[in-house]
């Protein structure tokens, strides 16, 4: 298995071959239950554990998980398709949060340039908030955020509208709140990020065109 830590992905084409109008689905497992997607990680702690396991509600049957449980703050795991590069998308992804003492998040990373610099969408359900931030060299600096009950051990929805330098972010079909940021407005891939010692299940991420 391949893994990114600090050095820059290699862009892969355009996923999005498909009509404009289509729907796709970025697969974290194979339909036999292989991880499809590109272990990395931010910061510092143990390395990445992403693992597939059994799960009805999964597509196909499968979820991805993360189960290294390193507690460090600063342990950003993520696993990206990098088939799957855009840089306006509108992208929904489930997650169940089931466990974690120093945080217990939800997360999604898009337009990846490196292990160091991407947008990341994140909700804890130990804080209780849904956060966007920007990840430039490594820091994170906060682009949004907003305050809201985020339940364990059920299913969720995270969704992302981000056309140009203007994102949209809700958590199971409410919106929280708009911003904006101009730094990163290059096409990159997409996937699931978690931290520390989160113990949380991935299902689908669909993503369709953003309307405009």
């Amino acid at each position: 298995m391949r893994s990114f830590f600090l050095g820059p992905f290699l862009l892969a084409p355009l996923l999005f071959a498909a009509p404009a109008s289509a729907q796709l689905l970025v697969p974290f497992a194979t339909p036999d239950g292989r991880i499809a997607c590109t272990q990395g990680m931010t910061g510092i702690g143990r390395p990445p554990a992403w693992k597939i396991e059994a799960d009805p509600d999964g597509p196909g049957g499968w979820v991805l998980a993360e189960t290294a449980a390193d507690p460090a703050d600063l342990r950003l795991p993520f696993c990206i398709n990098e088939q799957a590069v855009l840089r306006d998308l509108d992208a929904t992804l489930r997650f169940k949060p089931v466990s974690g003492v120093r945080a217990r998040v939800g997360g999604f990373i898009f337009r990846a340039q490196s292990a160091n610099d991407y947008y990341v969408v994140r909700a804890d359900a130990l804080d209780n908030s849904v956060r966007l931030y920007r990840m430039e060299k490594g820091k994170r600096r906060q682009v949004g955020s907003k305050e809201v009950p985020v339940e364990s051990g059920v299913w969720h929805s995270l969704r992302v509208i981000a056309i140009n330098d203007r994102f949209e972010v809700m958590l199971d079909g409410t919106s929280l709140f708009s911003a904006t940021d101009r730094t990163l407005i290059q096409a990159g891939p997409m996937g699931a990020w978690s931290q520390a010692d989160s113990f949380t299940l991935y299902g689908s991420l669909l993503v369709n065109p953003p309307a405009r």
